[in-house]
This record gives structure tokens, sequence and C-alpha cells, in this order.
């Protein structure tokens, strides 16, 4: 057995991958809640924006939260 060289990633690839997967990870989730969470005018909209953010990994998800339909103050709910 080489034990000249390493056949795999240096860890510092491997913590940078799984890092922007988290990242992505977490950005999806936020973005689907807020999908979700929002009231839309057709039917099926909730799916395509979902599927947006879902195939179109960092962009979908930007995508919507600068597209996304503001919320008037009569329409957020209140916690008190």
């Amino acid at each position: 057995m080489n034990s000249d060289g390493n056949p795999t990633l240096p860890l510092a690839f491997d913590l940078a991958w799984t890092a922007a997967f988290v990242v992505w990870l977490l950005l999806v989730g936020v973005a689907w809640v807020s999908i979700l969470r929002t009231s839309h005018r057709r039917r099926g909209a909730a799916f395509w924006w979902c599927l947006l953010v879902l195939l179109m990994p960092f962009t979908g998800a930007l995508i919507w939260f600068l597209a996304r339909p503001k919320t008037s103050e009569s329409d957020q709910r209140t916690s008190s």
C-alpha cells in the first residue's frame, strides 16, 4: 500500500461542502415554511414556489425572499 498520497479530499474541502449543504438545507427549510405560511391567490402556487426553491438551490430561495407577496399589518397574526 502506498502511503505517499491521500486518496481522499483534504478536510477543508469536506468541511466547506458540508457547510454549504447545511446552509442550503436551512435556506430551503426557511423558504418552504415562509411559502407554506403565505396565502396564495392561485391554487398550486405554493407547489411551484416550493419546486423552484428545491431545483434552484440558492437562487430559488433568494428569488422567493425578494418576490414574495408583502403582508399587510391586518394579515399578520399576533401572538397576544
